[in-house]
């Protein structure tokens, strides 16, 4: 059976099925964004919906992934209002 027949079938549905299983499991949703795409593309989704409720000792870092990647309005509108005080924002 050619590959593009079993990704278009039932198996996506099923893999889904595995995934959200493990919705809480965080240390098998990032071994599961490892597997392939189609695996990443579903367990990317469930890791990233609440990332401050993981519970890893360096939690605060994803507030400097978030501002990093904040467009630059966003930025300049952060900066003009005082609101982060973080000189490497606009890096």
């Amino acid at each position: 059976m050619a590959c593009s027949k079993l990704f278009s079938g039932d198996l996506p549905e099923l893999i889904d099925k595995v995934i959200q299983y493990f919705r809480y499991d965080y240390k098998t949703l990032r071994s599961c964004i490892l597997i392939n795409r189609l695996w990443c593309r579903l367990a990317i989704p469930l890791l990233w919906e609440d990332p401050f409720s993981i519970k890893f000792p360096k939690n605060y870092q994803f507030i400097e992934i978030y501002l990093r990647n904040l467009n630059d309005d966003y930025k300049t509108k952060l900066n003009e209002y005082n609101k982060v005080r973080y000189n490497n924002l606009n890096k």
